[in-house]
Parts: C-alpha cells; structure tokens; sequence
C-alpha cells in the first residue's frame, strides 16, 4: 500500500517509509490487537470452592485507606484452586518450576470439543482431523455449572488414554477443561500429558461462548517458584 500502513496481517506488516517498502515479520499473529476478549476464569476471593480436604482460600484486606492511608489485601492460597495451571513438577520428577516453562507455550491457538453428557471423553467423540500441533485443547462438559457442588469434585468426567496417547502424538501445548481433572486418583493421564510438557489447564468456566469459533487461549501462571499456578484464563475471538 502507497502512504502509510495497510492493516494488520498475521506474520507480516507492510510499512511504507522515506520512499521505501519495507517488510517486518513477526513469529506470530498480531492479530490480537482487533480481538474480543472472553474471561475463563473463576473469581479469586475467600468463598472459592476448593477440593475438599484442601485448605481454604483466605483474601483479606488487612489495611484501609481511612485508617492507613492506603488499601492492601493479603492472599493465602494454594495454587490448585480456581482456574489454574498444572505443571511438570506437579506429577513427575521434572524440577522445573512453572515459573521456568517458557511463556509461549500459556498461550496459542484454541480448538473446542463439545463433550457434554459423556463420563469417558475417547477419541471417537471428538474431530481428530481438527488438531494440529501447538495447538491448545479445549473439551467444554458445561461442568462448571457444578462449581462448588459436591458433585463437581467425585462425578465428573474423565478424558481415556487412547485420547491422552493421540494429543501426545499431535505435540499440541496444552490441555483446557471446565472441570476437576481429566482424570481420577491416581491421576495417570496428568502423569502422560506432564512428562510429554503438555500442560493442563483446568476449572475454566464459559466455555459455551467458543463453540463455533476460532479463538486463541491466553493462560498465563504468575512468575513463582512453584509446580504450579492460579491464571487469568481468557480467549481471544476476532471480532
């Protein structure tokens, strides 16, 4: 384009500057500037259900502006409570804390699967020809509805290993569910997807508003010296 910029492109912007055309890429999309963004996550605050027999979440304000001149809260957690990230540490030997995971792989390209109504998620319920690798992989139950019941925790749905073992061969990044876990005590499958560095994010919540589109997740862990994180979870649509 003659005199100034053409528009966002993925990969590439055309700059037209003292007479000449130059071309920048970028290694990834830059799109995100033109998205609507959709929260994910759970509300941080005292009453948030936690696993049971885990400790409660505590967020207090311990200074008020009138008395103290400023406000400050302090928050006492544990970091699988909420919309959180499991890390390697968490179930295998891997030292790594989440803060040493490199930031790309908390974000990228999404791509949903309507499970709802199925206890065991195997590979015949979703489109295997839809995944590519790097990709982040979303299974939308519609479980969250649940969040806090007691069912939540004991009867939710799991994902198989034959589905497990495909997502590992695609070399996707990541793993989004909108329950618990992807699978029950002794939690094998966290056991595969971690020593495979696919992360899992869990405990999202309206995951309803992404069917039927494209969208890209951005999932990132605060930077601590821990196996895992509590997250912002949001995905980014086009508008």
């Amino acid at each position: 384009m003659k005199n100034g910029f053409n528009g966002i492109l993925p990969g590439q912007v055309e700059i037209e500057n003292l007479n000449s055309l130059s071309i920048i890429h970028y290694p990834f999309s830059i799109t995100y500037l033109t998205m609507k963004f959709i929260d994910l996550s759970h509300t941080i605050s005292s009453e948030l259900p936690v696993f049971p027999g885990d400790l409660p979440v505590k967020l207090k304000r311990d200074k008020e502006i009138s008395k103290d001149g400023y406000t400050n809260f302090r928050l006492c957690t544990e970091m699988h409570v909420g919309t959180h990230v499991d890390g390697p540490m968490h179930l295998t030997s891997d030292v790594r804390y989440i803060s040493d995971i490199d930031l790309e792989r908390f974000s990228g390209e999404g791509v949903i699967f309507d499970v709802r109504g199925i206890e065991k998620i195997a590979l015949t319920h979703i489109v295997p020809d839809k995944i590519r690798q790097n990709q982040i992989v979303i299974f939308y139950s519609g479980f969250d509805k649940k969040f806090g019941e007691e069912d939540y925790y004991h009867n939710y749905p799991v994902l198989e290993e034959g589905l497990i073992n495909f997502l590992v061969e695609q070399k996707i990044k990541m793993i989004g569910i909108d329950w618990f876990s992807p699978d029950k005590e002794p939690y094998p499958m966290h056991s595969i997807l971690l020593k495979h560095d696919i992360l899992i994010l869990e405990n999202l919540k309206n995951l309803e508003q992404l069917i039927n589109k494209d969208f890209e997740i951005f999932a990132f862990p605060l930077k601590i010296k821990a196996d895992s994180s509590i997250v912002r979870a949001v995905a980014g649509i086009n508008k």
